[in-house]
């Protein structure tokens, strides 16, 4: 009989009908169980209730009150679903509203790190019994979902919507839900999710069912979007793609996107075909949220591709790069997708736009992914309102779009509003107000008629739009369908998102209106100092950021002068009520003892007063309230700190931090780069090496700078232990014992992969020896640079490590000139010490074959490369250093280039003079190897350059002058001129001087030899 029941409730959660099952009697013993375990924590027991019946009443109440907050419509009967709580309440409370109390610690049950949940959601009881039966009243159990899911599975969905209650809309113009996740305030939350991840995936893949584990994959990207891992997104949605035989590609096809268009130009569209072509209406209604008209008077409503014309260069469309799959799809005329396949290409949207810039170029490849799915004639409701979102956010950052963009996402949410909003309920929370409230209210109803409510006006929001109809409106379960691998956000973030948008079109009163009516005050304070920042002290804004700091203190302190709560009583009453008027708030009101006990979320309201006052008192009280546990508190401190000057307790809070969220890559980094100001390179390693290690395991660091700020640690550390070594020989040698030196070792972990992974290494950083730590220091300066190669210091860096270590780091010197030389194109950035470095180490040490003609070293060889590198990348570049012409002598006579070394010589000879004609009085440069000008006649360091480039000139040209077939007997004559030239200019300057002296023999040895 019970296998009966069980059956039975798990086909009403199928079906949709999920309050008549809250309803039944299972569901009143789980409820009665999960109140007592609420007012009285000690007293946790399982239910004697058949396993299924438990995940029954679990998905109902979860699929409810996602339903009620995030897809609509609201179900009938929740009334007696409130009763069941009132009653099961009643006997644990004597205050006389046991459903608000019990509602209260609900919220305060799904606290983490001290952060609360948004404290407005209808029926967050519903949520809280889902997770308390999922995670304490099926342990051991062999149970699943609706589709087979384990158990873990579900587990792991709620936690996942935990943290989305969790998180708090983010103040700026791309706030969108994804973006906003990117900050973890939570990191015990992200641990449990993360191993969730890896638990759920075990259970999941390899099991021969397709559809599973595409779903899973879509969901798990959408998790890592959520946790802002976008290398772990991108490869979760490449393998749901290649497990579903899912083709889609980015491509372009020729058409006309604006009504006076002649010819067809390119434009981006994706082409994406389903493994299995989808017939349509198949399992889906054809009820869908309305899409807005474009309207403009340019651009085409849709874009219209063309076929056999030649484009407006006179291109035609090229599908070579196309895979076979999609080579005879047209742009317009594509197949239905699978639901899954739809969803895969939504959220390769939201990657996109979650983690790159937002630009033109970003939108343009974003918005044919919205495009395609919202073209599909058969798409599921919360899919095709997905879509809408995703296109209305791109359409905002585009003028010509911009109106629409706005409207759309006006129009999803007056959809989600009205169907997220529940009737007037008739519990012990709103009976006496229905009482006092005589005040008619007009709204429009789903037919479109014009009714009265006294109730409804002050808790439910009007529609900008009319309401759709039944018909038009798709059921609970189609929505719920794919609720959890679509990035659905609550209804709550969707309207700050709206607010937003509207703020962004220059509607600043919309966006404070949406703001008060959800009652997120923090928000309001944000964006009334947002804006008193940006007007002038006359303007619209004046006063704001007053406002904003009164708003705040409101939240947290009593009014000024008063000692009891009464009066607060009622202004909390008026709030609920949203009869409170914020307009007259001062700041100078509220300066009384703080409220007790604190208000949700009382740890970011004092790090935003923090911030406003710029007083660190705030601070640490939002630590003391959070139980130490908010890692924003001591953040928000450190910065106070550094703005102050005091490093040390900077660093002191920042330590505290990483010490509660040791899951963030920032609050690492911040520290690292605290210690290496300090210069505790020790500790700064380590926090970089953590900071990089916490950023994304896949991809290996968060970005260049981190690299390279970890290659500085290190490298600092590595002239520490060397003096240390040294300073321990000598003492050796004073005392005349042998000192065995245990840091020469290199141990076995001490190799590249330990850098950013402390974990691996056996010893402490500041213990490591200093080959280990110079090979480290090259290593993590490599990475960045790998990174950001078009940052010619980091190179620079590349560079200075690898020629101190032993043998030189020939490639790696190599590869990093060429990196500097493409960025920076000028002599100057030429280190003659290193190129001599590289010239002596790989060429001049080694020994050529003997023979006549041009020596050409071979191929692969470190001579060929050094050898390439001074012709082909260094002698384009000088114009005015001799010093370079000079390496290249040297480089040209090693491979007997004679008639080269002459050439080069000549042209040091003419740089180090400066081409000054005879008799002028100009200063000319030396060239002195830094691109510096002195005048050689009158620096004597100068005079010398001058004087060896011209001897060298002279001695090649004896040397090797008459075997070059561009010389021969010419030789003489070249030798003398330049001789002469020099001598005739520095007469006056010089003229007794030894290196006069030489120049003057060796110009007679000249003439006696002519």
């Amino acid at each position: 009989m019970a296998d009966t029941t069980t059956t039975k409730l798990l086909e009403q959660v199928r079906s949709g009908h999920y309050v008549p099952v809250l309803t039944t009697e299972p569901a009143k013993k789980l409820i009665e169980s999960y109140v007592n375990a609420l007012y009285d924590s000690e007293s946790q027991q399982t239910v004697d209730t058949p396993a299924q019946d438990k995940v029954a009443v679990a998905l109902s109440a979860f699929n409810t009150f996602l339903q009620i907050n995030v897809t609509g419509p609201v179900p009938d009967g929740l009334a007696q679903v409130e009763e069941e709580f009132t009653t099961a309440a009643s006997s644990k409370t004597s205050k006389s509203k046991p459903l608000q109390q019990t509602r209260k610690l609900c919220f305060s049950s799904l606290d983490v790190d001290g952060v609360s949940v948004y404290q407005y959601i209808p029926f967050i009881e519903l949520f809280c019994l889902a997770r308390w039966i999922l995670n304490t009243q099926l342990e051991g159990a062999e149970v699943k979902g609706l589709e087979g899911e384990p158990l873990e599975w579900l587990k792991l969905r709620v936690d996942v919507w935990h943290y989305k209650l969790i998180t708090q809309p983010s103040l700026g113009s791309g706030s969108i839900f994804n973006k906003s996740l990117q900050w973890c305030e939570v990191p015990s939350l992200q641990g449990k999710i993360e191993q969730g991840l890896k638990v759920v995936e075990e259970e999941v893949t390899g099991k021969n069912n397709k559809e599973m584990e595409v779903k899973w994959l879509v969901e798990k990207a959408n998790v890592h979007i959520m946790l802002g891992q976008d290398a772990k997104a991108k490869e979760a949605i490449q393998k749901a793609a290649e497990v579903n035989k899912f083709q889609y590609m980015l491509s372009g096809a020729l058409g006309k996107r604006t009504k006076f268009q002649e010819k067809a130009t390119s434009q981006l569209v994706v082409l994406a075909k389903s493994a299995e072509e989808k017939k349509e209406g198949e399992d889906e209604t054809d009820a869908k949220p309305k899409a807005l008209e474009l309207n403009d008077d340019t651009l085409l409503e849709d874009l219209q591709f063309t076929k056999g014309e030649l484009g407006k260069h006179g291109e035609t469309d090229d599908k070579t790069g196309l895979p076979a799959e999609l080579k005879d799809l047209e742009p317009d005329a594509q197949l239905q997708l699978s639901p899954l396949d739809q969803i895969i290409l939504l959220t390769e949207a939201t990657l996109k736009d979650a983690f790159s810039p937002s630009d033109t170029l970003t939108s343009e490849e974003i918005l044919p992914f919205a495009v395609r799915v919202i073209n599909d004639k058969s798409t599921n409701w919360q899919i095709y309102t997905q879509a809408l979102l995703v296109r209305s956010r791109i359409e905002m950052h585009r003028s010509r779009t911009i109106e629409r963009g706005v409207l759309q996402m006006q129009a999803v949410v007056d959809q989600v509003i009205v169907d997220t909003t529940a009737a007037a309920p008739t519990s012990e929370a709103n009976g006496e107000e229905e009482k006092k409230s005589d005040v008619p209210a007009i709204k429009i109803s789903a037919d479109g008629e014009v009714i009265e409510d006294k109730a409804a006006a002050a808790s439910k929001p009007t529609s900008f739009f009319p309401a759709a109809k039944p018909e038009d409106s798709a059921p609970a379960h189609v929505r719920l369908q794919y609720i959890h691998a679509l990035s659905s956000p609550p209804r709550w973030h969707l309207e700050s998102e709206l607010a937003y948008s509207w703020a962004g079109v220059g509607s600043l009163v919309s966006a404070l209106e949406i703001f008060k009516r959800l009652r997120l005050w923090a928000e309001v304070a944000l964006c009334l100092a947002a804006n008193a920042r940006h007007d002038d002290e006359d303007g619209r804004g004046a006063g704001g950021e007053e406002k904003g700091r009164a708003i705040v203190r409101w939240r947290l302190f009593h009014r000024t002068g008063v000692t009891a709560a009464e009066e607060d009583a009622e202004a909390d009453d008026e709030v609920e009520n949203e009869t409170l008027d914020i307009s007259n708030f001062k700041e100078a009101d509220f300066q009384g003892p703080e409220r007790v006990p604190p208000p949700p979320n009382a740890p970011r309201l004092f790090c935003i007063l923090g911030e406003m006052e710029d007083r660190p008192e705030h601070y640490e009280r939002a630590w003391e309230i959070s139980g130490q546990r908010y890692a924003r508190a001591q953040k928000s401190l450190g910065e106070y700190w550094i703005s102050k000057q005091q490093i040390f307790k900077a660093r002191d809070a920042y330590r505290k931090a990483v010490v509660v969220n040791r899951m963030s890559s920032e609050l690492w980094n911040r520290l690292g780069d605290i210690s290496l100001r300090l210069g505790d390179f020790a500790e700064a390693a380590e926090s970089f090496s953590r900071g990089i290690a916490a950023a994304d395991p896949i991809a290996g660091g968060e970005d260049a700078r981190t690299w390279s700020n970890l290659g500085s640690s290190l490298y600092s550390l590595y002239v520490e232990r060397a003096k240390e070594l040294k300073a321990e020989r000598e003492a050796a040698a004073n005392t005349a014992e042998p000192v065995v030196n245990k840091s020469a070792e290199v141990l076995p972990d001490e190799d590249d992969t330990c850098i950013a992974n402390p974990e691996q290494s056996q010893t402490d950083p500041s213990k490591r020896s200093p080959d280990t730590l110079l090979s480290q220091s090259l290593a993590a300066y490599k990475r960045g640079a790998s990174i950001a190669n078009d940052n010619w210091r980091i190179w620079d860096n590349v560079i200075t490590l690898a020629s101190r270590v032993r043998p030189p780091a020939v490639s790696e010197i190599i590869l990093a000139l060429n990196h500097i030389i493409k960025i920076r194109s000028s002599e100057d950035a030429l280190d003659i010490d290193v190129l001599d470095l590289l010239l002596n180490e790989s060429v001049l040490n080694k020994k050529i074959p003997a023979g006549s003609g041009v020596y050409n070293p071979p191929r692969g060889s470190q001579e060929r490369a050094v050898c390439e590198l001074l012709e082909k990348q260094v002698a384009p570049l000088i114009t005015k250093r001799d010093d370079l012409w000079e390496l290249l002598v040297r480089a040209r006579l090693w491979k007997r280039d004679h008639a080269g070394a002459i050439d080069a010589a000549e042209r040091a000879y003419r740089a180090a003079i400066g081409g000054a004609s005879a008799g002028g009085g100009l200063l000319p440069s030396a060239g002195t190897g830094e691109g510096s000008e002195k005048s050689w006649l009158e620096d004597q360091e100068a005079w010398k350059t001058v004087v060896a480039r011209t001897e060298r000139f002279v001695s090649l040209l004896k040397s090797y002058g008459e075997g070059v077939e561009e010389i021969g007997a010419k030789w003489k004559v070249k030798a003398r001129f330049a001789v002469k030239s020099v001598t005739s200019k520095a007469k006056e300057a010089w003229e007794g001087s030894e290196e006069f002296k030489n120049l003057v023999r060796l110009s007679k040895e000249f003439s006696t030899r002519a």
